[in-house]
């Protein structure tokens, strides 16, 4: 899996424009065939702080994201930002969940 993490700071002013502009973003990839999730969310502390988060099942779908007229646009949309943008790209090998816990609290899962 490979996951894309977009935190942006918004100018108060333009948070409502921000987050449907992400939502704009969000919905094709979320309708793209073999999209494994896309998220958005505010930080608690600060609301203006947007958090948006693709998560790919490998490389090369995200590679063809990166080279597409929205990926275009997301990058138009940082440059919008209130402060400098931080985007991430992880490449996540494992995921576990519970199992992992009890595999390390010596539980019999």
């Amino acid at each position: 899996m490979v996951q894309l993490l977009l935190t942006l700071t918004c100018p108060p002013d333009r948070l409502q424009q921000t987050i449907q502009a992400l939502q704009s973003l969000m919905l094709p990839a979320r309708l793209e065939r073999r999209a494994a999730h896309a998220h958005l969310c505010s930080d608690v502390g600060d609301g203006n702080v947007l958090c948006y988060v693709e998560e790919w099942p490998d490389v090369d779908k995200l590679n063809e994201q990166i080279r597409s007229p929205r990926f275009d646009r997301m990058l138009a949309l940082m440059e919008t930002a209130a402060e400098a943008p931080t985007l991430e790209i992880r490449f996540i090998t494992e995921v576990r969940g519970l199992d992992y816990v009890a595999e390390v609290r010596g539980n019999p899962s």
